[in-house]
This record gives structure tokens, sequence and C-alpha cells, in this order.
């Protein structure tokens, strides 16, 4: 009986089959050509060992014509570039504006001061005679020696409109700025002259 039993079961019992060999059927020919590419890159090397040379790796003729092509094309874009020659710049032309000079300034002011120190003092002279100020701007310095600072005054107002003048970009009054200065200076003296001979008289 328990012979029959394990007849039965060892019948029954699953039996391993063999996968058909079929992933490693095309790694074949890839180990073959690698094993190939293998052998001849070690006998090459083995050759240039031997010969004393340096071993070379294999250049793709593929990627040398794709580089030559390439750089064939952007020679010829390159040499479609052309590049405008630069143009010589116009000179231009600054015309200097005429300006009068400082130094004819400071004279005419130097002499304006003066003639007006000079009617100072010819008014002192003649109020020391008994003369009268007739001027009622220089009423209330004409007993004083403050009148040599009052009478600057003028003087001090002509000179920067004078500087004024010298600097405007009206050139009519550019060219005549010298006038308030000697008009000024021509008044002091005829008023300095007139006190002096009234002093005299006296």
């Amino acid at each position: 009986m328990v012979l029959a039993i394990a007849a039965l079961l060892f019948q029954f019992a699953p039996g391993t089959q063999a996968l058909p060999d079929v992933a490693l059927a095309p790694l074949a020919p890839a180990a073959k050509s690698a094993a190939n590419t293998s052998t001849s890159t070690k006998t090459a090397s083995a050759a240039a060992q031997s010969n004393g040379s340096a071993p070379t790796t294999p250049v793709s003729a593929t990627l040398t014509a794709t580089a030559f092509d390439s750089a064939s094309q952007n020679s010829q874009v390159l040499s479609t570039v052309r590049i405008p020659e630069a143009q010589p710049a116009k000179p231009i032309q600054i015309i200097p504006v005429e300006r009068p000079s400082r130094r004819t300034w400071l004279i005419l002011s130097i002499a304006q001061h003066g003639a007006a120190t000079f009617d100072a003092y010819s008014t002192r002279r003649a109020l020391a005679t008994g003369a009268t100020e007739g001027d009622p701007m220089m009423h209330p310095f004409a007993h004083s020696p403050g009148i040599y600072a009052a009478i600057q005054v003028g003087p001090v107002v002509m000179d920067y409109a004078a500087r004024r003048m010298q600097r405007s970009e009206n050139s009519v009054l550019r060219h005549t700025w010298w006038l308030p200065q000697s008009v000024s200076t021509g008044v002091f003296l005829l008023s300095g002259i007139h006190n002096m001979n009234v002093a005299n008289r006296r």
C-alpha cells in the first residue's frame, strides 16, 4: 500500500523544464565582436609599443567630416560679413567768445575809486572854507571823515555793473561795459575840480 502511494507521488511531482536560450543568443555576436575588438586593440597596442611609438585611438571618420563641413560653413558666413569703413569725423570749429580783459576793468576801478576819494577830499576842503554840501545823499557825512567811506558806495555799484556787462551774452553790452566806470570817474573828477575852485575862491 505504501509503495503504491509513493509511486503515485513520484509520478505527479512537477519536473523542471529548461528555458529556451532566447536572451543569450543575441549576446553571442556582440561578445564575439567585443572580443575581436579588444583583441585587435591589444594587437595594435602591442605593435605600437614594439615600434616605440605611443598607442593611438581611432578617430571617427564621420565626426571628422562633420567638423570640416561646419568649419567651412562658418568661414563662408564670416566671409560674407562686411564691416563698413570708419568715416573721418568732421572737426568741430569752436569760435571763442571775445571777453574783455580783467586788467582793464581793474584799472578803471582804481581810477574811479581814486576820483571818488578826490571828490571827498575837495568837499572837505570846501566845507572848511564855509561852503555847503549840495548833494543830499552826502550831506549827513559832509562834516565827518565818514564821507570817504560813504562816497565809495557809488563806485562799487558801478564796478559790479561793469563786470556784469563784461560777461553778458548781449554783444552791445559786452562792448560797452566800460561806460559805467568811465562816466562815474568823470563825474567824480568834475565834482572834485568844482569843489577845489570853490575852496580857492574863498
